[in-house]
């Protein structure tokens, strides 16, 4: 799962006091900022649920920051066990009931999951969203400000933030759609703040012995040139290309081409992977799961998908319009 799963009530709604447009503005940037910083600097412990569709799931975080590097670990504590290390260069999944370790590697530019939003960027955020300050609130026992961002189209979801006063830390995150309906939803249920971190908590606690490691690996040339691959011809507005790559996969026998498209905020894959005729595993048409939509479609042998926690009819548009460039 990404951290950042945005989310919000409705009987909430009725409680948003907003001020002036100007005031408001100011300082919801102002605490949007602050956020960011915060998960860039602070320590923190802490427990929270995640719920999204009709599951629930329940996770323990431990976040170190260390020299300006941050460290995570992610326990799940329901379900089948498993543990996330992720640091600024890599992402380890510890996955015990497959025997399975899966690391990929993580490149500049990719993770742009809320509220890792740089200070310089969020004012761009204005071009395709509203976003102002709601009333105050309480969280895991602390005292919370309210941001609301709406988006000014029909193409990218909202989102209903709660940042602890003291430290701007996110404490629970709403992502709604355009009828304020709430999709998914990050909340902590219990949180230490600012203190030290042992190093020994940062590690995985269950043993890789008999544990087969499966490795993402990226080829030589990491970026690759738009106008040697594939791109979409149609994306809404305020989306731009934020990365191109070309990655070799675990399980997959050709490389497979990677775009990231974003509005600072919201995030959009296009994958294309070149397939054997024949092929009767292919993907066409629309799938949701919760607030992640995908569509598919073949093209001269190749898939395309499309995948993001955007509405349907976003990766539908820019799936549709995706074409290999001329060469």
């Amino acid at each position: 799962m990404r951290l950042i799963d945005l989310r919000n009530p409705a009987f909430f709604l009725a409680l948003l006091a907003f001020s002036s447009a100007a005031t408001a503005g100011d300082g919801a940037y102002s605490w949007l900022m602050k956020m960011s910083q915060a998960t860039r600097t602070l320590n923190y412990d802490g427990t929270f649920v995640y719920q999204h569709g009709d599951q629930l799931e329940a996770m323990r975080i431990i976040h170190a920051v260390r020299d300006g590097s941050v460290r995570e670990r992610l326990v799940s504590l329901n379900g089948s066990a498993r543990e996330v290390i992720r640091d600024d260069q890599r992402v380890m999944c510890y996955l015990p009931d497959r025997k399975s370790i899966i690391v990929e590697h993580r490149f500049l530019g990719r993770d742009k999951s809320f509220p890792v939003v740089l200070p310089e960027s969020v004012r761009v955020l204005n071009k395709n969203y509203v976003i102002q300050l709601g009333a105050a609130g309480r969280v895991s026992g602390r005292e919370a400000q309210v941001v609301i961002i709406r988006p000014r189209d029909q193409y990218r979801y909202g989102y209903h933030l709660w940042a602890h006063k003291e430290t701007g830390l996110l404490l629970k995150a709403d992502l709604v759609d355009h009828r304020g309906k709430t999709l998914e939803q990050f909340m902590f249920t219990q949180v230490k703040i600012g203190h030290v971190i042992d190093a020994a908590d940062l590690q995985p606690a269950m043993g890789v012995d008999d544990m087969v490691w499966y490795v993402g690996k990226t080829m030589d040339d990491v970026t690759v040139q738009p106008a040697k691959g594939w791109t979409a011809s149609k994306v809404p507005a305020g989306f731009v290309l934020s990365n191109h790559m070309m990655r070799k996969t675990p399980g997959h026998s050709n490389p497979v081409e990677h775009l990231v498209y974003t509005d600072g905020l919201a995030a959009i894959s296009v994958f294309i992977e070149k397939v054997d005729r024949g092929t009767r595993s292919v993907i066409v048409g629309g799938s949701t799961m919760g607030a992640v939509h995908a569509f598919g479609k073949v093209v001269n042998d190749h898939q395309i998908i499309v995948v993001g926690e955007v509405p349907a009819a976003t990766v539908e548009l820019i799936a549709k319009s995706v074409v290999a460039q001329p060469q």
